[in-house]
């Protein structure tokens, strides 16, 4: 008996040195699983983060004449001090490149460098960096500039002497002011006779000439300029030094016939013994010297521009930049006319020439061409029960395909006689009706596309009745529950985290974002995080059923996707909606706002993308992704373009005078990526899809929507199976938000490491009492079966 009992305690040894390798090569191949549990070890290899380089370049402007020609700017590296910068310089005309040169960055992350610019010119610069580890960073682009230098015309003083060694010469001389003196040309031009040119020496000149022969009345010319010529000419007459008659002030004219008598030394005169600073020759109070516009009165300035109307190429007294002689509108600005009229805003009364004056006009921006009434408003030719699709018997007929996708077949509906036999087959029917205010809506749930119930079949037609008013109020009555929507502090109501927040245009319930268990339903779709609790399943167009309830968790734009040839509902994704006009209504909330699809209208009135302002907990900042549903989410103001609610106020082309209203959001307005589960980055999406509050006072209770979650058990479908994958998650259907590298995770078998440790377990402590005990034949071999009944039942 003993040897026996020997035997078996040999047996169950080897069993746990095969289990402990099947453990260990476990840990090393299998799949990554959010169940597997910590296992400590000695050391733990720091994680490094090796990103390419982020490069920034400032606008580099020097003036002329700077000794290095310097341009800077930052760089965000790892180790910033081996971080090479290249850099080109770039002709604007011709493109021509020069370069590259390298600079290197310092500790700080700032570099700098000088590059080759020496005359007035503009060039545009382009600089990438490289790291140590051969990452490059993004192309950067600015502009280097040395402008050209201000040259305004030259200004000289003259003086006259007789040369002290020959009487029959003198010299003109004096100083020269100029940004640039080396570069003038001075001279004296006698009347009829040649220009006698002078020197110029750094600042100051000279000009020798004959004094007997050279006629004494004439101009002195200052030609200067670097980039820039200009010439200076002043009226210069040379002294008559040898006259008898008594000259008081020296400038070759007699006292008695000067009538300048004080004439300042080397000023040049007229033949009155006057020189220009004591003239005034067109007689408007202004000296010739500082007179700034000749032969008129400087006095006269309408405009008060600064220069004197007779010199005036531009007489504007309102500053719009057409002439006082041709403006329409004085004291307006003749270039705005926004309504294209012909009569400037200004002196327009009516403003967007809708044929109703500002005055009384309730709507003063009225589109062009749009039909108002006495109000100035536009009339109203939409209702919003006009929104609604599937009316008057004329929804489409459509099919779950459930089956065909490898899920169980939705036998409600096969005998429809809008399928022909081929079922199953529904037709999505909606009525609207005005009463007390609201538009009641009765639909069949059933919505205007192909569908798949996915693991909560079936859908089926149900009675839906919605209450929607007409007149919604905005909510200011705040202290309301802030548990399922934080970010409103109370402000305004929570929308239901399940079940449903609003209704699709083709009646079908919108739902809230959490799915049974609590989770992310969307988050989980996109393989944010891994539902250990109940397998849930979206299909095309992120919908599902809840037993008989279809309904959306996300997007719902899909009611406006027209496939193309070849194409069906499961070919859909966001990237072939249009993104070139406003989207329409593609739903309405409980409190009488519609909601948008994800295209409107920015601050510039352009059409673009709209995002959510919700961020998610990543996983590398120690989140969990969804898996805690709306808790794994932060409100962020500024983000994107909605408030908490997910909703804003603004025109839209069912309200052009603007409404507020909710987005369909596939995506954040966040530029983080996030980690899946095969460990892809991807976009984030856009949190909470439809609605996370109500900005109006919403009817909630009033709804009859039905409700469930479409998922199954723990370990089970619900109503039954699906394809493999994450909790059964079928992929290559639906769709990702733009810019998502999505792939499915690894499917197949999965071990749980920790149920392999406690099977471990179990048979270390039955073979430490078996060597210590002797038993019976029979109950060992109860143990063995009981050990053996534990080994079955562990997941691999």
């Amino acid at each position: 008996m003993e040897g026996r009992m020997g035997w078996i305690a040999a047996l169950l040894v080897g069993t746990l040195f095969l289990a402990s390798g099947l453990g260990y090569m476990i840990s090393i191949s299998g799949p990554d699983s959010t169940n597997d549990v910590e296992v400590e070890t000695d050391t733990q290899e720091p994680t490094v983060s090796d990103e390419a380089p982020l490069l920034t370049m400032d606008v580099a402007e020097h003036p002329y004449g700077v000794i290095a020609f310097t341009l800077e700017g930052t760089v965000q590296d790892e180790n910033p001090s081996s971080t090479v910068v290249y850099v080109e310089i770039i002709n604007p005309m011709d493109e021509s490149r020069q370069g590259p040169w390298m600079f290197y960055a310092g500790s700080d992350g700032r570099w700098s460098g000088v590059l080759p610019i020496t005359m007035p010119s503009e060039w545009t610069t382009s600089a990438y960096a490289e790291d140590a580890g051969g990452q490059v960073s993004e192309t950067v682009y600015s502009t280097a500039i040395m402008p050209m230098p201000d040259e305004p015309a030259a200004e000289f003083t003259t003086s006259f002497a007789l040369d002290s060694a020959n009487n029959d010469w003198a010299n003109i001389t004096g100083s020269i002011t100029h940004a640039f003196p080396t570069t003038c040309v001075i001279s004296y031009q006698p009347q009829g006779q040649e220009k006698i040119v002078g020197q110029v020496n750094v600042a100051d000149y000279s000009i020798s000439l004959n004094y007997n022969s050279t006629n004494h009345a004439g101009e002195i010319m200052a030609d200067c300029g670097l980039f820039t010529e200009t010439r200076t000419v002043t009226q210069y007459a040379i002294p008559e030094l040898y006259t008898e008659e008594p000259d008081a002030d020296q400038d070759g004219v007699a006292d008695a016939d000067d009538e300048c008598e004080n004439t300042p030394q080397g000023e040049p005169v007229y033949d009155n013994g006057c020189s220009d600073s004591e003239t005034d020759s067109d007689g408007d109070g202004v000296f010739n010297t500082d007179d700034q516009c000749e032969g008129h009165d400087d006095s006269i300035d309408v405009d008060n521009d600064g220069v004197v109307d007779g010199c005036d190429s531009l007489i504007d007294s309102d500053n719009d930049g057409v002439a006082d002689s041709d403006d329409v509108c004085e004291g307006g600005d003749d270039n705005l006319d926004a309504d294209s009229d012909g009569s400037p805003d200004a002196c327009d009364n009516d403003d967007d020439n809708d044929g109703v004056a500002d005055g009384p006009d309730q709507c003063p921006n009225t589109p062009d061409g749009t039909e108002v009434d006495s109000t100035g408003c536009p009339v109203v030719t939409w209702e919003p029960q006009d929104s609604w699709l599937c009316q008057d018997g004329q929804g489409p007929w459509v099919k779950d395909h459930n089956s065909e996708e490898g899920y169980n077949s939705n036998n409600n509906g096969v005998s429809s006689a809008g399928g022909g036999g081929s079922g199953p087959w529904f037709q999505c029917d909606v009525s609207v009706s005005i009463e007390n205010g609201e538009m009641v809506v009765s639909s069949n749930g059933i919505p205007n596309h192909d569908f798949l119930s996915t693991r909560g079949c079936c859908t089926d037609e149900v009675d839906l009745e919605w209450h929607i008013t007409l007149n919604p109020v905005n909510d200011t009555g705040a202290g309301h529950s802030s548990t399922n929507c934080p970010a409103a502090q109370g402000q305004w109501e929570c929308a239901p985290t399940r079940g449903a927040v609003a209704v699709a245009v083709n009646g079908v319930p919108m739902f809230g974002p959490e799915e049974g268990p609590g989770g992310d339903a969307v988050a989980l779709h996109f393989d944010y995080f891994y539902e250990d609790r109940q397998p849930i399943d979206l299909g095309w167009c992120t919908s599902h059923s809840a037993g008989d309830n279809f309904h959306y968790h996300y997007d719902a734009q899909c009611q406006f996707w027209g496939a193309a040839t070849d194409e069906d509902m499961s070919d859909y994704e966001i990237s072939k909606l249009q993104s070139e006009y406003h989207s329409p209504i593609i739903g309405w909330a409980f409190d009488g706002y519609p909601i948008y699809g994800m295209y409107g209208y920015g601050e510039d009135g352009n059409v673009r993308a709209i995002t959510s302002s919700y961020a998610i907990e990543r996983t590398e900042e120690g989140g969990e992704q969804g898996y805690n549903g709306i808790d794994d989410w932060n409100y962020m103001e500024g983000l994107g373009d909605l408030d908490q609610c997910n909703g804003r106020y603004g025109p839209t082309p069912e309200y052009p005078e603007g409404i507020y209203h909710y987005v369909s959001t596939p995506l954040s307005g966040s530029p983080l990526m996030v980690t899946d589960q095969s460990n892809n980055e991807v976009a984030m999406i856009g949190f909470p899809y439809f609605l996370m509050c109500y900005h109006g006072i919403a009817d909630v209770d009033g709804q009859q929507s039905g409700g469930g979650q479409g998922g199954g058990p723990p370990g089970g479908g619900g109503g039954g199976g699906g394809p493999p994958g994450q909790n059964g998650v079928e992929y290559g259907y639906g769709f990702m938000p733009e810019n998502i590298d999505w792939a499915p995770p690894n499917a197949g078998v999965e071990f749980s490491v920790p149920s392999l440790m406690e099977l471990v377990q179990s048979l270390l402590f039955f073979a430490f009492v078996i060597t210590l005990s002797v038993k019976s034949s029979s109950q060992a071999k109860r143990r063995t079966s009981s050990i053996q009944s534990s080994i079955e039942t562990v997941s691999v």
